[in-house]
């Protein structure tokens, strides 16, 4: 008899058998997964699916089982799981093979890229968000230049981007990006881009959405390095902003700064700089900016903080940035970063 059973992920025993299960796809069990399914024959596992927040992954059911709605039963089971969380969009990632699998059970394709599928399902569908983004903050039909940025926190490198940009352009869109997965929050980082630019007319700060570099919903289970995710999700960072965000936004150029640090940023710039102009977007570098110090970035501003070295911080950031990260308002997030290392 078929029955599908809930995998309490503080059960070491249960998740191993599901790793190994995994196993025999090349799968791999994601550290972010917070709630898992089992499905049993008489006692022996024959499928298995995931979440982590939003995202369906580590969906594997064995060859004798496929095509006996097992998949639906197990979306429907997670969609409705996800439901109770208060979450009502979802994602799947899939090899672009199986993508016919999700769109039968009503999910649609957002893009393919490199064999990869992004599907979606639930309130909102890609088009219909971004429109509505763009109605929110009154973003005009003209043609226009973006910059699409972190700022973790806003430095004086990111200001000295953004007003080249807005030196050389009449309208300028700089993207925040929304993913909450940074060492200041989403609504901080926000905030402060917007009151770093406010004297910019020219410039509108507006988020991205969950779409763009977006590393929570791109997958790994599938990808047999780190390398191959990172290349893998840089091209379709730039598949989804050429095939939705350029003509929705009209956007005709992007603005990169080089990256002397981050290989990370350095495989997005070279994913942007191969694809973006192929689909009419110039891609324009400009050169870090320097201090005292040599190059500014946020990476040596959050170091600084580490280490209560505020003389430095001063002259890396505006004075918006100053003053909130001397506000007791920044200090969980600096008391935060004391506690652990990393880039972000």
């Amino acid at each position: 008899m078929i029955t599908v059973d809930v995998v309490y992920l503080q059960n070491e025993k249960r998740v191993n058998e599901l790793k190994l299960f995994l196993r025999q796809f090349n799968l791999q069990f994601e550290s972010d997964i917070d709630y898992s399914l089992a499905i049993y024959d008489d006692g022996k596992l024959v499928g298995t699916a995931s979440k982590a927040r939003n995202v369906l992954k580590c969906f594997a059911i064995l060859p004798e089982y496929q095509g006996q709605n097992l998949t639906s039963l197990l979306v429907k089971s997670i969609e409705d799981r996800m439901f109770r969380e208060g979450l009502y969009h979802f994602f799947i990632y899939t090899p672009s093979h199986n993508k016919h699998i999700f769109t039968s059970i009503g999910y649609k394709e957002v893009i393919t890229s490199n064999a990869i599928t992004l599907l979606e399902n639930g309130i909102y569908e890609i088009n219909s968000y971004l429109n509505n983004l763009r109605e929110k903050y009154g973003i005009s039909n003209n043609p226009k230049a973006c910059i699409v940025m972190n700022g973790n926190p806003f430095t004086l490198g990111h200001l000295y981007l953004v007003e080249s940009c807005a030196k050389e352009n009449e309208e300028v869109i700089v993207f925040v990006v929304s993913e909450d997965k940074s060492s200041f929050p989403f609504k901080v980082r926000f905030d402060l881009i917007q009151k770093g630019t406010e004297h910019l007319k020219n410039v509108k700060v507006v988020e991205t959405g969950p779409y763009l570099v977006s590393n929570s919903i791109f997958p790994s289970y599938f990808l047999k390095t780190s390398t191959d995710k990172e290349i893998s999700q840089a091209q379709m960072d730039c598949d989804i902003f050429v095939t939705y965000y350029k003509p929705i936004f009209n956007i005709v150029k992007r603005y990169i700064g080089t990256e002397p640090y981050c290989e990370v940023t350095n495989i997005y710039n070279m994913a942007m700089k191969r694809t973006l102009p192929i689909h009419g977007v110039e891609v324009i570098e400009i050169e870090r900016k320097q201090g005292d110090k040599g190059y500014i970035s946020a990476s040596k501003v959050r170091e600084s903080l580490r280490n209560d070295d505020f003389d430095s911080i001063k002259s890396m950031v505006p004075h918006s940035t100053y003053e909130f990260l001397i506000s007791t308002e920044a200090k969980p997030i600096i008391d935060n970063l004391k506690a652990k290392r990393g880039r972000h």
